[in-house]
């Protein structure tokens, strides 16, 4: 009797010990890939933990890179996320809270063609032409989601511009992509579009622009396109 009390109880200590590190790297493949996917940019996480007792998570250092910029958009140092553990595994997966702390957003711009091109812009576009899409058939439900401490910096590498300055911390409530929620999406959107107006309140790249001569720009960017080819040549 003893002897199969200790297999039983060796037994769930190897499931657990078997879900809480093989569980942990399977669920973090999936979320980078079926985001990456979504929203059709690289998405990275460096560390993902989940108590599957408590249904609590944390997450470290979560990257959404540029598509066509170098580095990344959207950087979040840490993620705490309380949620229905047992729903992980099936097609609805409920969360009760979110926290993003710690978040770094850059907005990548250069002038070009006499057009400005930049990286919000960008995304938003993808977004509403629906030119993203996912390879997952699961659903989520976020009932709360909170953003704090979140910077954002204007940068043109191009230029020589770097600019920072803090955002105000951001809640959301029943979002996700099921028939009851309000589609992340279209919360992405309108994130994007209100930070399109903090960097217009904040900073007018036309009026950074207009503080360039033009000739210097131009040669600015012709010296670029020369060490370039250089390093082709060579």
């Amino acid at each position: 009797m003893k002897k199969f009390i200790l297999i039983i109880i060796t037994s769930i200590f190897s499931f657990y010990i078997l879900v809480e590190f093989i569980g942990d790297r399977l669920v973090k493949n999936i979320l980078e890939d079926n985001i990456s996917s979504s929203l059709d940019r690289k998405v990275s996480i460096k560390k993902l933990n989940i108590d599957y007792l408590s249904g609590k998570a944390n997450a470290e250092e979560i990257e959404l890179m540029n598509k066509h910029f170098e580095g990344y958009m959207i950087k979040i140092e840490n993620i705490k996320v309380i949620l229905d553990t047992f729903s992980i595994f099936s097609n609805d997966v409920i969360i009760n809270s979110v926290l993003l702390n710690d978040i770094k957003v850059n907005y990548y711009f250069n002038f070009k063609d006499q057009k400005i091109l930049d990286n919000l812009r960008s995304l938003e576009k993808d977004l509403r032409d629906k030119s993203s899409y996912s390879k997952s058939n699961k659903f989520f439900n976020i009932q709360n989601l909170n953003a704090k401490n979140i910077s954002l910096s204007v940068l043109s590498p191009e230029l020589d511009i770097e600019k920072s300055f803090a955002l105000n911390n951001m809640n959301f409530k029943n979002i996700g992509n099921t028939s009851q929620s309000k589609n992340y999406k279209d919360v992405l959107k309108e994130v994007f579009i209100d930070t399109v107006e903090k960097i217009k309140e904040k900073v007018s790249i036309e009026d950074i622009l207009n503080n360039f001569n033009v000739d210097e720009i131009e040669n600015k960017v012709k010296d670029k396109v020369k060490d370039k080819l250089k390093k082709l040549i060579n």
